[in-house]
């Protein structure tokens, strides 16, 4: 399905945030008198946390009386052993409600404070697969953005859309293609499971993987860049040295938007999803606070404020958001997506790893 780069960009959705703010001081939260030191909350370092800190943590400020102070967090595992080396020193951590992605509180779940459900009501927003539980079912973490993983072309180049990942794997994308280079980021698993081999367990055992890897051996013809650096290959493709491959939805419709002849595709097996999810750091003494905060970021109105002024996607059931059909298409689609098997890259992830790049991109 080939989303439309109409009128509306993520540029746009800032330039007019005058317009949002009203609508993320919802709720039904009673201001009060909070302890002076503020709510810390980290998010990935750059425009993540420069957006969060400028549009939504200022208008929850506003609904609860709780400050808020912006902390920048590095991507990967870093962060976490920071976490880790402070709790264990018997420091308070460096943030008390942290952003991750989905490894994050399966690799790191120790650090992870158990919430009470009853007091985050609006986390029934968010589906079961955007949460994370711990062994014994308790709730300790929920998503706030998203982002999608699409199938961008050159409307020069390839005149026609793809309709499925599958594509790939055609001739016609002979020494075309980008992809990204790291296996436990790209995904590239999951989207070779989901469009050979649905329901078919393949995530589940080394043999299972080896068999995608094997099937990802006959792609290698049609790749031109395996990257690891994502500015690498949004220059290429916009130069149009590298005119297809796997890439993000928001900056693609970006690059169309300032006239690149570039186009997104969410193929029929869906785009592939990630997300940021927010979990309260073990050492908190910010439980009540981080709770309400969760519970804020969670509701429906303001799930939608946020794609509005950020261009992620948004995490609430589609039927609960406000966004527009036209809204809603530039961060999302209604394609049932493409969930990676995080616990896989927790389980097996130095092999991987390994075979990875031994068959794929040596």
């Amino acid at each position: 399905m080939h989303k439309s780069n109409k009128r509306l960009n993520r540029r746009d959705f800032i330039k007019n945030s005058g317009a949002i703010a009203s609508t993320l001081a919802v709720g039904t939260y009673l201001p009060r008198a909070w302890a002076k030191d503020p709510l810390k909350v980290s998010a990935y370092g750059g425009y993540f946390e420069d957006s969060l800190a400028e549009f939504v943590y200022p208008e929850f400020t506003k609904a609860t009386g709780i400050e808020v102070t912006s902390v920048s967090q590095p991507g990967g595992a870093e962060w976490f052993v920071n976490i880790d080396t402070a709790v264990k020193a018997g420091s308070k951590p460096p943030t008390d409600v942290s952003m991750a992605g989905g490894t994050g509180p399966r690799r790191f779940n120790h650090l992870y404070t158990p919430l009470d459900e009853s007091r985050i009501p609006n986390a029934s927003n968010i589906p079961d697969y955007l949460q994370h539980r711990k062994p014994d079912g308790t709730l300790d973490s929920v998503a706030v953005l998203a982002w999608y993983a699409i199938f961008v072309t050159n409307t020069e180049t390839f005149p026609d859309a793809p309709l499925s990942w599958a594509d790939f794997w055609l001739p016609k994308y002979k020494d075309s293609l980008g992809i990204p280079a790291g296996v436990t980021t790209g995904y590239m698993l999951d989207l070779t499971s989901a469009t050979f081999y649905k329901d078919q367990g393949m995530m589940e055992s080394k043999e299972g993987l080896m068999t995608l890897m094997e099937k990802l051996v006959e792609l290698k013809p049609n790749v031109k860049m395996w990257f690891r650096d994502e500015g690498q290959f949004q220059s290429a493709l916009q130069q149009g040295e590298v005119p297809a491959g796997m890439y993000y939805h928001d900056v693609t419709l970006l690059a169309i938007a300032d006239g690149f002849p570039l186009r997104s595709t969410f193929p029929k097996e869906g785009g592939v999803i990630d997300f940021g999810n927010w979990g309260l750091m073990k050492g908190s003494d910010k439980v009540d606070e981080a709770h309400i905060f969760m519970d804020y970021t969670s509701q429906a109105g303001v799930q939608s404020a946020i794609s509005r002024a950020m261009g992620t996607a948004p995490v609430a059931h589609r039927e609960k958001l406000d966004l527009t059909d036209e809204e809603f298409a530039l961060v999302s689609s209604d394609i049932p997506p493409i969930v990676p098997r995080y616990q896989t890259y927790v389980d097996f992830g130095d092999w991987m790893e390994e075979v990875w790049t031994e068959m794929i991109t040596s």
